[in-house]
């Protein structure tokens, strides 16, 4: 095994997996990421609806459009798909909400890139967010500070799409319907993200 990692690639639910962890469980967290088998659409369990809620807001659909998938599903996941379909419905309730194209992104360190894109841009009472969609926030602790390196890499990272210039870049606690941005970043929390990246690759290198 090689000491020093390259081209290391991961996705941002990943990294906000391993952001979320406490020193003992990174190590653990780094590890499951490294030696998971690769990825197929038939083992991500939540890209249906993240999909659906994509062509939900980007088409102007109506919720039926959105509550229908749980009949699309196999029976083992309509509970929770429900429930999310639910806190998120209700979170855009009374809301006016415009969609546009949130475009590809990635965000790189040294040895690290992470692809960053968020799967919904979305103008929302007139304030235009880039939203990262985490499902799995029923359990886990999801707050502005648990967030605040994947916030910021949000915001250092390249896009395909150009933006305007006062977007602000948001995770979506879908379980909670509950919407964390920080337009307070700066250079300190930059260089807490590049300490994060740098662990990370480190713990790689170990595992």
């Amino acid at each position: 095994m090689s000491s020093i990692a390259t081209n290391v690639s991961i996705g941002l639910t990943q990294f906000l997996d391993y952001t979320f962890k406490g020193s003992t469980a990174k190590t653990n967290t780094v590890k499951k990421i490294k030696y998971q088998d690769d990825y197929h659409p038939s083992k991500d369990y939540w890209k249906p609806l993240r999909d659906r809620i994509r062509l939900y807001h980007e088409n102007n659909r109506t919720e039926d459009y959105l509550i229908s998938l749980i009949d699309e599903i196999s029976q083992a996941k309509q509970k929770n798909y429900t429930d999310a379909i639910k806190a998120y419905l209700k979170f855009f309730r009374n809301k006016e909400v415009k969609w546009f194209e949130p475009g590809k992104a990635t965000w790189y360190s040294e040895e690290l890139a992470v692809r960053s894109s968020p799967e919904i841009g979305l103008i929302i009472d007139g304030k235009a967010f880039l939203i990262k969609l985490f499902f799995k926030g029923k359990k886990e602790k999801v707050d502005k500070i648990r967030c605040r390196s994947a916030l910021t890499l949000l915001s250092e990272s390249i896009f395909t799409e150009e933006h305007i210039d006062d977007i602000t870049y948001a995770v979506l606690n879908v379980q909670k319907g509950k919407l964390i941005f920080d337009e307070k970043l700066n250079d300190d929390h930059r260089i807490a993200l590049q300490s994060e990246a740098a662990q990370f690759i480190y713990i790689w290198d170990k595992v």
